[in-house]
């Protein structure tokens, strides 16, 4: 009698967490689809893709600047030089 309790409380956990893992799976393939803000590399603030600047470096990573970012890293150069 004990070992089908547990039987079934084995079978409720493992339901749980199989419903709870879907649900992940879900919701991050719909942020996925629809995400239109990125992060700036330097100052890490989310900006709409389109006021990004995009850079690849190698093969693979993708990196972005945000226009202040930008310009401080030019300002930097000029009263470096």
């Amino acid at each position: 009698m004990i070992v089908s309790v547990l039987a079934i409380a084995f079978l409720v956990i493992v339901a749980f967490v199989a419903f709870i893992g879907y649900k992940a799976v879900i919701l991050r393939g719909s942020k996925a689809v629809d995400q239109r803000n990125e992060r700036c590399s330097i100052c890490r603030e989310q900006f709409d893709k389109n006021d990004l600047l995009l850079r690849q470096v190698g093969d693979y990573r993708l990196l972005y600047f945000c226009r202040s970012c930008i310009m401080q890293l030019y300002a930097d150069l000029g009263l470096k030089n």
